[in-house]
């Protein structure tokens, strides 16, 4: 069961989205608002898995608000505005709904919500020093302590090997290996890059390097970024 939480200033908005999701079996609605700030304290509790949110609303954008948040739920942004897509999915949001939104496309962000959310929570907690990938048509063992990095690109993520001059391009995207990759070893520092934490050779506000790749750090990451590194420094 997916808890969700629903955030749009508008009324109508909100009842259509209410009723579309008492159609799902698996979500589980906890509350709805017009009013951001007001769902702070559920937020906050970590109770929601899973956030609507509406991008253009009178007080705070919904992209300025999840900035805001300490707990992040999982993210769908909903917007009258196409042109707010690529700024919802640089904040890593599951998915983005325009409006007027029909059921099938509800649906269809639900179900791959699910399928993230359920994985994520049942990710085993002691892991194997390796894993299995598909690439072209092939399964490849790869060791985790070889990885310097991964670069995402849409749908696809290039997989940077020590002693391999040429990534592995494989066909996931870098939400899929925050799933399998526990977050205290491999931090996501940007919408494109997720590093090991054993592979850096340093690190600043704006990047970190790793070897001799200069890796960009985003406004978005880098409060998550430090407070893994703080736990580890001496």
């Amino acid at each position: 069961m997916i808890n969700c939480l629903l955030i749009d200033d508008e009324p109508l908005a909100l009842k259509l989205l209410e009723d579309f999701l008492e159609k799902i079996p698996f979500m589980n609605l906890i509350a709805r608002y017009e009013e951001p700030l007001k769902a702070l304290p559920v937020i906050e509790s970590g109770s929601v898995d899973l956030l609507f949110l509406d991008i253009l609303m009178p007080d705070i954008s919904g992209i300025d608000f999840y900035r805001s948040l300490k707990r992040k739920p999982e993210v769908i942004y909903t917007t009258a505005y196409s042109e707010y897509a690529l700024k919802g999915f640089e904040l890593n949001a599951l998915s983005y709904l325009l409006k007027p939104i029909s059921f099938e496309k509800f649906l269809q962000a639900c179900n791959r919500a699910n399928e993230f959310i359920e994985r994520k929570k049942n990710k085993p907690m002691a892991a194997k020093d390796y894993f299995f990938i598909n690439a072209s048509h092939k399964l490849f063992k790869i060791f985790y302590s070889d990885i310097l990095y991964l670069e995402g690109y849409k749908d696809y993520t290039k997989i940077h090997l020590k002693n391999n001059n040429t990534p592995m391009l494989v066909l996931y995207n870098l939400k899929h290996f925050e799933t399998i990759f526990d977050e205290k070893d491999f931090v996501r520092v940007h919408r494109s890059f997720i590093i090991p934490v054993r592979m850096l050779n340093s690190v600043s506000r704006k990047s970190v390097t790793i070897g001799n790749k200069i890796i960009p750090v985003s406004d978005n990451y880098r409060e998550n970024l430090f407070s893994v590194i703080s736990e580890i420094s001496a």
